[in-house]
């Protein structure tokens, strides 16, 4: 069953995000807590979507996007941040399921599109993809900003 998160999920959710964050080696310095699962994404404001996947009345999967603009299209995308589903669970089109979802809620809002990135060399997760109509955009290199970087260039602003 794919739904919207509550509040008792929250512990299952900081659970699945520590396992998405361990995927390429030792995870974040501070690891996904239930409590910030509750503040950041289980709240009555929050800044992005999550929604879970269920199986045998356990929490196993979630989805994570949220709205932005996209000036190529013209008008509002969903962009997917997380996608994750417990390896135990997999096959089982829970998958499929949380990016319905998604592609739902994109409708919902209005947006034209749903977008997110894949990891080179994830060639799991792109035939997934592409079982369920994605098409590639071409190659893109990431890139990011945070910490003392951010800051310097923050403190450059207006």
């Amino acid at each position: 069953m794919i739904r919207e998160a509550a509040p008792g999920d929250a512990g299952a959710v900081a659970g699945l995000i520590n396992a998405i964050n361990s995927l390429d080696g030792p995870g974040p310095d501070l690891p996904m807590t239930a409590q910030v699962v509750l503040r950041d994404l289980i709240c009555d404001a929050p800044k992005a979507l999550l929604r879970v996947a269920e199986r045998d009345g356990r929490v196993v999967g979630f989805a994570t996007a949220g709205l932005v603009y996209d000036a190529e299209r013209c008008g509002w995308a969903l962009m997917l941040l997380d996608l994750y589903v417990d390896p135990g669970s997999r096959r089982r089109g829970l998958a499929r399921g949380l990016m319905a979802a998604l592609a739902a809620e994109a409708r919902r809002q209005g947006a034209l599109c749903l977008w997110w990135g894949v990891d080179q060399g994830d060639d799991e997760a792109t035939l997934f993809y592409r079982s369920i109509g994605a098409r590639s955009e071409g190659l893109f290199s990431g890139e990011l900003l945070e910490g003392a970087a951010l800051a310097r260039l923050a403190d450059e602003g207006p």
